[in-house]
């Protein structure tokens, strides 16, 4: 990493922990595109287009990258993202077929428009995601929709449900309906309420939950949104999470739970969360494991070990970048160590897996996934050149 990209962190990191056996990456992350059809207020990617989308890598590129991940981890999974991936239909079920092909899991988060008949719903369960995730904010109609920027998003993301539901009862097979939820000021104290529409009434599989961090894409200077919906009251926020646990039989790990209230507690000191990203805010603790296990491939084909333009990454050119990209990225894996962001507690990234199950996962990974052997002294320093050669400007965390 660079000096002034490091510089860029400010205070937000903290002495590195000690480095693992480098394991095979655990996550794909594809973007489709970058538009959506809502107006999320916590997200700035409704503001931009796909005008540049002839320099984006082609669908054929990207399935020749699921086939790459899969050599380094049969049992990986993807991840197709965006945006809304949904807009770009073809592409998406390319993608979900790609990873069908290549004998690996597929996931994605959908904001559910696209899904709005029977016809599309049975589709997404013979030849999409293995696991597919509605966004919802809200147990409540007219907050989901003030959040979501759009009038009627909440009935078109509960149809959407429904019919998936629905196909999957007629069509048989394996696939995962959940919802991902968002957690905020305004809401948590309805996450009871919000259990019980998804897993009762919808009768969906799980509902995930996501908490608030600056918000994604954030283009400007100031972050309403976070600023408005940060104040959460972490004991009490810890304990709805454990009557539900009670309640619904979730099976919460509770080092996420205890995580969870960390993050609030810590969130509450920041005298400047208006400032999104730009906050001089961080967490009390390292929670974020995401250079450990995620690859994220943007549009162009430059692969990260985060969302985070701070932390250098490697343009993937040619046959066999994605492997040489992880096993050459020790020194980007050193400085993440170090960073206390925000985004630590995203589902996408966060060291803790909120349920015991799911942590059982990743010790399983740790104890029966092979080590990968690093890149040679030369191809480091190759990479290590080519990475700040791109990165060199001075870039801010989260942009």
């Amino acid at each position: 990493m660079s000096v002034s990209s490091r510089a860029a962190l400010g205070g937000k990191s903290r002495s590195p922990a000690p480095a693992s056996p480098l394991l095979p990456p655990r996550f794909l992350f594809l973007e489709v595109n970058k538009r959506c059809n809502l107006k999320c207020q916590h997200c700035d990617f409704w503001q931009r287009d796909d005008a540049d989308k002839a320099n984006y890598i082609s669908v054929a590129r990207r399935a020749e990258l699921i086939g790459e991940f899969a050599s380094l981890n049969a049992d990986g999974t993807v991840v197709i993202c965006g945006g809304e991936p949904m807009l770009d239909l073809e592409d998406y079920f390319a993608l979900a077929g790609a990873s069908r092909r290549n004998g690996i899991k597929a996931v994605s988060v959908v904001n559910g428009t696209r899904i709005r008949d029977a016809a599309l719903a049975e589709r997404m369960i013979r030849e999409g995601p293995h696991e597919i995730s509605i966004s919802l904010n809200s147990p409540d109609p007219a907050q989901h929709d003030e959040t979501r920027g759009v009038k009627g998003a909440f009935d078109k993301a509960v149809r959407a449900l429904r019919l998936l539901v629905e196909a999957r009862a007629r069509v048989g097979g394996s696939t995962r309906i959940y919802v991902m939820g968002l957690v905020f000021g305004s809401n948590y104290r309805s996450i009871e309420a919000f259990y019980d529409l998804v897993l009762n009434d919808i009768g969906a599989d799980k509902l995930k939950l996501n908490f608030l961090q600056p918000s994604f894409g954030q283009a400007g200077e100031t972050d309403p949104f976070f600023a408005a919906q940060g104040e959460v009251d972490p004991d009490a926020l810890t304990a709805i999470l454990k009557r539900c646990d009670a309640k619904f039989g979730l099976g919460f790990n509770p080092l996420w739970v205890e995580q969870v209230g960390m993050y609030f507690r810590s969130l509450n000191r920041v005298g400047d969360r208006a400032r999104g990203w730009a906050s001089d805010g961080a967490t009390e603790a390292h929670i974020c494991n995401s250079y450990d296990r995620n690859i994220m491939v943007n549009h162009y084909g430059m692969a990260r070990l985060c969302f985070s333009p701070a932390f250098p990454g490697m343009n993937l050119e040619q046959p066999g970048d994605l492997s040489r990209f992880w096993r050459s990225a020790e020194k980007i894996r050193a400085s993440m160590r170090g960073c206390n962001q925000f985004c630590g507690i995203s589902h996408s990234v966060r060291r803790e897996s909120s349920t015991v199950e799911g942590r059982q996962k990743m010790l399983d990974h740790q104890h029966n996934a092979l080590p990968v052997a690093p890149a040679d002294s030369t191809s480091r320093l190759v990479a290590g050149l080519q990475a700040i050669a791109r990165f060199g400007g001075r870039l801010r965390v989260g942009s």
